[in-house]
This record gives structure tokens, C-alpha cells and sequence, in this order.
């Protein structure tokens, strides 16, 4: 397994996360996303920090919304790509509904992709910008509120599993 290190504007941040070589079992995978997720929380406790500074005028440098949103970036790509790689696999396999629960996750990671490369190039282009910091403070309320409903809705033992059902098409 390798180590998941994300160099950010903030220095390098060792995650602590592995990509797996192989398939992981349902349980593995859940506790390591819900792992993931609590860093996360932290790390988005800190952007919304950043922002609310920079709101009230008084941000830690002129930089550092910009950086706030690079941090958040790089690091919710890793988390993206790892919750892929554990969990497609089992939820594709999971008949008649995780190929469903794997397409709607996919499709919300794409968004996801989508805004923080937007709100990232934004804050490339013009770091200094003033409603940087509103736009680092709802994407992190919209992240951790992401965070909040996968885990209520995706990651439970009922979702994701290694019980696969079988459905029994015999007559008789």
C-alpha cells in the first residue's frame, strides 16, 4: 500500500491514508472513510477559520484564503480518488442497488471536482479577491454537510456491505 501525502501551500500533511493495493472488505472501507472524514473536519474547521478572519478583515495574510482553498482542494481530490477506489468496487458488485449508489456517487464527486477546480482557479487568478472568502466558507459548510448525509445514507452496514443479496430468479 502506498501513503497518501499531499503537498499544500501549508507544507506537506501526511494523511495517514493508504490506497489500497487490493479489494478492501466493507468494513475496512467504511472505517477508513469515516477515518478520513474526521480529518477532514478539521481541516475544514480551520478553512471556515480562515474565512471568517478574512470576513472581518483581519485574515492571517493576504494569501491566505487562496491557500485555504488549495488546501481543501488537494486534499478532498486524495479523499475523492480513495472513496473510489474502496468503494465502487463494492458497491457495483452489491445487486440491484449499489451500481445505482455507485453512479450517484461518482456523479457527486464529479460536482465536487468541478467546484473546487472553479473556486481554485478563482483564487489562482486573484488571491486577494473579497468574496474568496465567502465562496471558502459555503464550500466548506457544502462539504461537510456532503460528509454528514454520505454517512447516514452510504456508509452504514446496510449500504455498504460484503453480504452481496442474491436475488433468486428460480421458479418453482
Amino acid at each position: 500500500m502506498a501513503s497518501w501525502v499531499v503537498s499544500t501551500n501549508a507544507g506537506t500533511i501526511d494523511l495517514g491514508w493508504s490506497a489500497p493495493a487490493t479489494r478492501v472488505d466493507a468494513a475496512t472501507a467504511r472505517q477508513s472513510i469515516l477515518s478520513q472524514h474526521e480529518r477532514l473536519r478539521a481541516l475544514l474547521a480551520r478553512a471556515v477559520a480562515v474565512a471568517e478572519a478574512a470576513l472581518d478583515g483581519h485574515p492571517p495574510s493576504d494569501d491566505a484564503v487562496a491557500s485555504a482553498i488549495a488546501d481543501v482542494r488537494t486534499t478532498i481530490e486524495v479523499h475523492l480518488a480513495f472513496e473510489e477506489k474502496v468503494l465502487l468496487p463494492l458497491l457495483r458488485d452489491d445487486l440491484p442497488l449499489g451500481p445505482e449508489r455507485a453512479d450517484r456517487l461518482l456523479d457527486e464527486h464529479a460536482r465536487q471536482r468541478q467546484t473546487l477546480a472553479t473556486l481554485h482557479r478563482e483564487a489562482s487568478a486573484f488571491p486577494t479577491f473579497p468574496t474568496l472568502a465567502a465562496k471558502l466558507a459555503f464550500l466548506a459548510a457544502w462539504l461537510l454537510a456532503d460528509m454528514a448525509e454520505e454517512e447516514h445514507s452510504l456508509l452504514t452496514p446496510d449500504a455498504v456491505r460484503d453480504d452481496v443479496v442474491v436475488i433468486d430468479q428460480s421458479s418453482g
